[in-house]
């Protein structure tokens, strides 16, 4: 092992420790995961709910990632978040094995309210439904996936694709809403 290689892997272990001692009150690592640099949970209050972020076996995220809500998210094994990501949760985000999630990805299961003209709408409250993303999958640079999807196994989702309905498995999506594009053979 060259010297860089030590130096490096050294600064993931120190970083994933002070994860570990800023944030312990929300998260749960089980096995060795890497939690890089300048790595936030943002918790909103909630009444009777906490976040609370779960990495599974080599689970790991890259740096300035954000994490906020209040809500459940489990990061399955082998799995990773890129760095500029925001995963925001106020009920559930559940991400299987094995997935790639690239760089500036924002996944949120959250909507704000917005059907009454007569009201602000930072007074409507919010609306939330469960994302599910199953094992082996990629989520391309900058795509955006919305409340209440769920991504099936072996799916692709394309670069800056705005995820708005549910994948199926091994299908490749893309654009803005994204659609099939074709499915992996």
């Amino acid at each position: 092992m060259s010297i860089h290689t030590f130096i490096y892997r050294l600064k993931d272990r120190m970083s994933t420790l002070a994860f570990r001692m800023r944030y312990s009150p929300y998260i749960q690592l089980k096995g060795n995961n890497t939690v890089r640099k300048r790595v936030t949970i943002r918790p909103f209050s909630k009444q009777n709910s906490r976040l609370k972020l779960t990495l599974e076996n080599r689970a790991n995220i890259y740096s300035d990632v954000l994490i906020q809500g209040s809500g459940e998210i489990r990061l399955g094994e082998r799995s990773f978040i890129g760095s500029f990501s925001t995963i925001g949760c106020n009920e559930k985000i559940d991400i299987g094995k094995n997935v790639m999630i690239a760089q500036s990805v924002s996944i949120r299961d959250t909507d704000h309210g917005f059907s009454n003209i007569n009201i602000p709408m930072i007074e409507q409250g919010i609306t939330t439904a469960p994302i599910i993303i199953n094992d082996n999958v990629w989520i391309g640079h900058g795509a955006v996936i919305t409340k209440g999807i769920t991504i099936g196994s072996g799916a692709i989702i394309g670069a800056n694709a705005v995820v708005t309905k549910d994948v199926p498995e091994n299908a490749i999506f893309g654009g803005v809403p994204a659609k099939l594009i074709r499915y992996r053979e």
